[in-house]
């Protein structure tokens, strides 16, 4: 069972976690900025706002959805099963990215089993909530499609960067995509377990122990508080050039 309490940051207790999205803070980067406020009065009643402890389940591969989330905090890792029975994280999705838009084709079960790899902040969206507001709020369909793109375009990129190239360059591309989607307002990531990282780059835990090791010793990775790091974003570029150059 997800672990999960009732409320968030941005919900009044009274609403007993019903999400006051006309007063988000982050509402410009949330699948619904385009609405207008009137909007949220009545359509987006249903919208629940929690946080989900780090593992926690939000939804399972093949299982039939209602809802599609909306992280405004936090990691979410979606991994696939193989043939073998062995899973692999296909994708990392943080701030401000949809998890489980598939749900939006008719019929449709989720693709992926979804995980929190971080303590997540999310508002948990009603697919009928999703159908009401695209009838009353056509543009809304626009704001979708931008989801859908940006997810297979980070697909795409997990694809190419993540597994191919050395052990190495994986992890440097690992975290540098670290620091585009789950950076703090310092620019500092919480770096995530070993396990995870080798089963994001395709590696085995020991190699992944070693190179993140190797990265700390030559000051890659700054710590700065328990499992959070300042990464030397400059020369890990440098690096993740270097090995992408021929010769």
């Amino acid at each position: 069972m997800p672990h999960r309490s009732p409320t968030s940051y941005c919900t009044d207790p009274e609403w007993k976690g019903r999400a006051d999205c006309a007063h988000c803070a982050i509402r410009g980067m949330m699948l619904f900025s385009p609405l207008p406020p009137m909007s949220f009065t009545h359509l987006l009643h249903p919208i629940d706002n929690m946080r989900y402890a780090p593992g926690s389940l939000l939804y399972a591969e093949g299982e039939p959805g209602r809802h599609v989330f909306s992280i405004r905090r936090g990691l979410v890792k979606l991994l696939c099963q193989g043939a073998d029975g062995s899973q692999r994280i296909v994708r990392l999705l943080g701030k401000g990215a949809v998890v489980g838009l598939e749900l939006l084709d008719q019929g449709v079960d989720y693709h992926h089993s979804a995980i929190t790899v971080q303590e997540v902040d999310l508002c948990a969206i009603p697919v009928s909530t999703l159908r009401g507001l695209e009838e009353h709020h056509p543009g809304l369909c626009d704001r979708v499609r931008q989801q859908l793109q940006y997810q297979v375009e980070r697909a795409d990129y997990w694809i190419k960067q993540l597994n191919t190239g050395t052990a190495r360059a994986r992890i440097i591309h690992l975290l540098l995509l670290m620091t585009e989607i789950a950076a703090d307002r310092n620019g500092d990531i919480e770096l995530l377990s070993r396990e995870d990282i080798a089963a994001v780059a395709g590696i085995t835990k020991e190699t992944a122990s070693r190179i993140v090791a190797d990265f700390k010793r030559q000051e890659l990775l700054h710590k700065v508080a328990v499992n959070t790091f300042r990464l030397d974003t400059g020369k890990l570029r440098e690096l993740a050039d270097r090995k992408q150059s021929p010769g």
